[in-house]
């Protein structure tokens, strides 16, 4: 739901008489923000694309954060054998 800009407009001071709904896209690229207007029947198709990419985030970090977790440790196994 969106304010149209209008001073005069109602959506300018009542939320609930806001324009809309749009559905919108808005991402980064090449460190700018850029922003796709969505047909209503596309908007579910890209809120679920978005929440797999969201939940795929998830899971690298962790998978990043476990191999660094066990690097760490097998350096550490390999230093104390070294010294042995």
């Amino acid at each position: 739901m969106m304010k149209c800009g209008k001073a005069q407009c109602a959506c300018a001071s009542d939320p609930s008489k806001r324009h809309g709904p749009y559905y919108e896209l808005t991402y980064k690229a090449n460190g700018k923000t850029v922003n796709v207007k969505l047909s209503p029947e596309a908007a579910p198709l890209y809120t679920a694309a978005a929440k797999q990419y969201r939940n795929l985030k998830t899971l690298l970090n962790r998978l990043d954060k476990l191999s660094k977790t066990i690097l760490r440790h097998q350096a550490k196994l390999a230093a104390s054998k070294h010294q042995d």
